[in-house]
C-alpha cells in the first residue's frame, strides 16, 4: 500500500477543526506513542531502517498497537511541493513488550520517540479516492494538519494525481502553501 501524505503547519487550531467540520466527516481522537528502533549505524552516510511501535489510546479507552516498516520517500512537484510517498507494511501486535525485548536483544537501539494527540477526519474525493485528514500536536513542535490518500498504485501519473489532490485539500482547509513543512517528524525532532 503506498501512503501519500503532505503535512502542514497550524497557525489557528480552533479555527481549523470548524473547517474540518465542515468539509469532512469527524470519526474521533486519539493519542499514538511511537517508538522508532534500528540497529545501530555503522557508517553516517548510510541510512538505517528504522521499525515502528506505534500505541493507539482512542477516546473510549480502547488501546491497540501496530508494528510498522515504511519504506519513505519525498517526491517534489513540478510546483515545488513535496509530499511523501511510501510504501507502508503493517500488523496489528497484541503485545509490543515481546517484541521491544527481542529488538533489544538483537542490538537494536531506540532511535526515536514521539507522541502525537490526534483529530481524525475521512473524506471522499470525486476521484474515487478517501482521504484521511488528522489534525495532530506533536510536542514540542505543534500543531500540524496532515492528509494522507492510501492508494496501490505504483504508476507515477497516478501518485501525482494524489499529490494534487493533496494540495487541493489543502486549498479548502485555508492554509497557505507556505505552511506546507517538507521534512519529516523525526527530522523536526532532532533539530
Amino acid at each position: 500500500m503506498k501512503e501519500i501524505e503532505l503535512k502542514a503547519h497550524v497557525s489557528d487550531r480552533e479555527s481549523l477543526i470548524k473547517t474540518l467540520n465542515e468539509i469532512a466527516e469527524f470519526k474521533g481522537a486519539l493519542s499514538r506513542d511511537d517508538t522508532y528502533w534500528a540497529l545501530p549505524q555503522t557508517d553516517a552516510f548510510v541510512k538505517t531502517p528504522s521499525i515502528r511501535i506505534r500505541r493507539e489510546t482512542d477516546e473510549n479507552k480502547n488501546r491497540s498497537a501496530v508494528l510498522t516498516y515504511k519504506r519513505k520517500e519525498l517526491k517534489k512537484s513540478e510546483n515545488g511541493i513535496t509530499t511523501e510517498v511510501n510504501e507502508e507494511l503493517e500488523s496489528a501486535i497484541e503485545n509490543p513488550g515481546v517484541l521491544e525485548t527481542f529488538f533489544s536483544d538483537c542490538m537494536f537501539t531506540v532511535r526515536l520517540t514521539k507522541h502525537k494527540d490526534v483529530m481524525d477526519w475521512t473524506m471522499n474525493l470525486e476521484s474515487g479516492h478517501r482521504a484521511t485528514l488528522e489534525l495532530c500536536r506533536v510536542p514540542p513542535l505543534g500543531d500540524f494538519l496532515e492528509i494522507e490518500i492510501l492508494t496501490n498504485t505504483t504508476d507515477e501519473a497516478e501518485q501525482k494525481f494524489c499529490q494534487q489532490e493533496l494540495l487541493a485539500i489543502l486549498e479548502l482547509t485555508g492554509i497557505d502553501r507556505s505552511c506546507i513543512e517538507n521534512r519529516y517528524y523525526s527530522e523536526l525532532l532532532k533539530s
